[in-house]
């Protein structure tokens, strides 16, 4: 998503640093090396053979004196090196793998799928302001959001879904008040599905009244059975995180998670009559392990926390991670990770002793194969195909350098033992965004995904992309006059470039300058307004928008998606500002354009 200049300049320079004569070179070997290896009949005349033995002569005394001088020039094997412009184009909201398997991601206004590693991507609209989003395959998907209806501390929740792949979405509100300050949702088919509702723990505290005590953590599991249009509550416990997952339609899994309550040696809890009853889980050795933060200066004990919750390949086999850190030694953590293989009524434990370098915990993540990330360093990832037996540090070769601020991995997980996917977290100068990795060596190597023209390809309509359109104005405008207090405005403004059309990029002719001229208005604050999107014949013209505006939209923008958007700021200093968004003819993202330059 940089803008042709800044791309062209990428990709020179990583063009400069390729031989270009590695690909002849490594050809001549190959065709070489099949020569040789190509059989022979043993028996012919001598004079072929005296030939032979003339030929295979010279070859050796080639081999000695060129090899050397040949092997110098083809080099070693090449490595993947990290792409920032495919990176950039790669950047996500979220992204996950869906229970069918395949890969799903989310960018923007659009839910891509893909069922064969990557390889290609299937594109549906998604709708904007989305929290927690569950894929079952390429047709049925469900997301979250509040309404802003604020009930019990928590807020109301707004359940999405479709059920063509993002055609066509429709909302159902759930109607019990029921707290809730994370959610997470989970289908085992198209009709049954659940979501978890978790209310963070609260310390005791000193209020106007007085002493105000603590109150544990817990979780409220609300169900559906006709796919998401109606939700019922199934039940309520102390302890229920929102780290959840139905491993099938009656047996589900919640864990503690560090908001839901203080650790007490109990992590998970099992409901095997579709959420009406719930029950702890004993994980050996779990329950008899001192933890908790003990008294101040302790130097025994130990602290823990679940590395999020199980996950299940199949109704039968799952696993489940714990990171424990003893006290006194947080450089040290062991992470237990448990292993069952009937369904969760026993289980194995395998302990793996992992280094901390940078002080940011480790995460574990657990499935047909096993992954810890943040080993050592940052960008750290050790692997298992085993089940925990022997482990393997990956080079990560294409991956992003080293972040200072964050952990490389937001998430990372294999839909087999050699195709992996993963949410890297980039910087490129002051823009920081979250990219969809891809590998096809078990980690070893990754790439961006590749869209390609999926979006380019998603029909027009009129029910999401005025919302879509209203959205990326939006979220312009509030990246583009950040808070000057706000430790990331240099990569607001960043991003904010990267949303406008490269026609706008062009007029501010470089991003210094588009930095100097938004980022001296005044910061966008919750009472500035952006209008609703129209497609009005007098607002979406020529003449209202300038020759030049609506020329290039009618070259580069799908105007058949094109909407008109004005954001008012609240400041009366401050004039109105006119945008047109739309997505590109060939990618399909969606971009600004201004109408009138600041």
């Amino acid at each position: 998503m940089n803008g042709p200049d800044l791309e062209t300049r990428i990709r020179s320079y990583y063009r400069a640093c390729a031989p270009t004569d590695s690909g002849p070179l490594m050809l001549a070997s190959r065709v070489l090396l099949d020569d040789a290896r190509r059989p022979r009949s043993r028996f012919g005349r001598w004079g072929a053979l005296k030939t032979a033995g003339t030929v295979a002569a010279v070859a050796v005394l080639v081999a000695v004196l060129a090899l050397p001088r040949f092997a110098a020039l083809v080099g070693p094997a090449a490595v993947a090196t990290f792409d920032p412009a495919a990176a950039s184009n790669a950047s996500v909201d979220q992204a996950g793998l869906m229970r069918s398997g395949g890969i799903w991601a989310v960018q923007g206004s659009y839910l891509l799928t893909s069922t064969d590693a990557g390889a290609s991507w299937r594109p549906g609209d998604f709708p904007t302001a989305a929290g927690s989003v569950f894929v079952l395959d390429p047709e049925h998907a469900w997301a979250l959001a509040g309404d802003g209806t604020w009930c019990n501390g928590g807020c109301r929740l707004v359940v999405t879904r479709t059920m063509d792949g993002g055609r066509t979405w429709s909302q159902s509100t759930v109607t019990s008040d029921v707290p809730c300050d994370r959610a997470t949702v989970s289908f085992v088919d198209a009709e049954r599905g659940f979501v978890m509702c978790a209310k963070y723990a609260q310390p005791a505290s000193t209020g106007p009244s007085g002493l105000v005590p603590a109150t544990v953590g817990s979780g409220t599991l609300l169900r559906t059975t006709d796919g998401g249009a109606s939700w019922v509550v199934a039940s309520h416990a102390d302890g229920l995180g929102a780290d959840f997952t139905a491993s099938d339609a009656n047996t589900l899994w919640s864990a503690e998670d560090s908001a839901s309550s203080s650790f007490d040696g109990v992590a998970l809890f099992v409901s095997r009559d579709a959420g009406t009853t719930w029950s702890a889980v004993a994980l050996p050795e779990l329950g008899s392990l001192p933890v908790g933060p003990g008294p101040v200066g302790a130097t025994t004990g130990n602290a823990a926390d679940t590395c999020g919750g199980p996950a299940f390949v199949d109704a039968s086999h799952g696993a489940f991670a714990v990171e424990i850190h003893p006290i006194g030694d947080p450089w040290s953590p062991t992470i237990w990770f448990y292993r069952t293989s009937d369904a969760g009524r026993s289980w194995t434990l395998v302990k793996k002793a992992v280094h901390i370098a940078t002080g940011n915990d480790p995460v574990a993540m657990v499935g047909d194969r096993w992954a810890i990330v943040g080993t050592n360093s940052l960008t750290g990832l050790t692997t298992s195909d085993d089940f925990g037996a022997n482990w393997s540090d990956m080079p990560g070769d294409g991956l992003p350098g080293q972040s200072l601020v964050r952990p490389l991995f937001a998430w990372v997980d294999f839909t087999d033992s050699a195709h992996g996917a993963a949410l890297a977290n980039v910087s490129i100068g002051d823009s920081s965004f979250v990219a969809l990795m891809l590998s096809s060596d078990g980690a070893r190597s990754w790439s961006p995904a590749n869209f390609g023209d999926a979006r380019a390809n998603v029909p027009a309509n009129p029910a999401l992309d005025a919302g879509a359109a209203q959205s990326v104005v939006d979220q312009f405008e509030k990246m583009a006059r950040p808070d000057p207090r706000a430790d990331y405005a240099a990569s607001d403004l960043e991003r904010a470039w990267q949303l406008l059309s490269p026609y706008s990029q062009h007029l501010f002719g470089s991003v210094s300058a588009f930095k100097s001229a938004e980022g001296a208005l005044t910061m966008w604050t919750a009472a500035d307004q952006v209008g609703q999107a129209t497609r009005g014949a007098d607002a979406l013209s020529g003449a209202n928008l300038g020759a030049g505006v609506w020329d290039d939209l009618n070259s580069h923008a799908d105007m058949s998606r094109a909407y008109v958007v004005q954001a008012t700021p609240a400041d009366a200093s401050q004039a109105a500002q006119t945008f047109v968004a739309a997505p590109l003819t060939g990618t399909g993202e969606w971009r600004v354009w201004i109408v009138a330059m600041p």
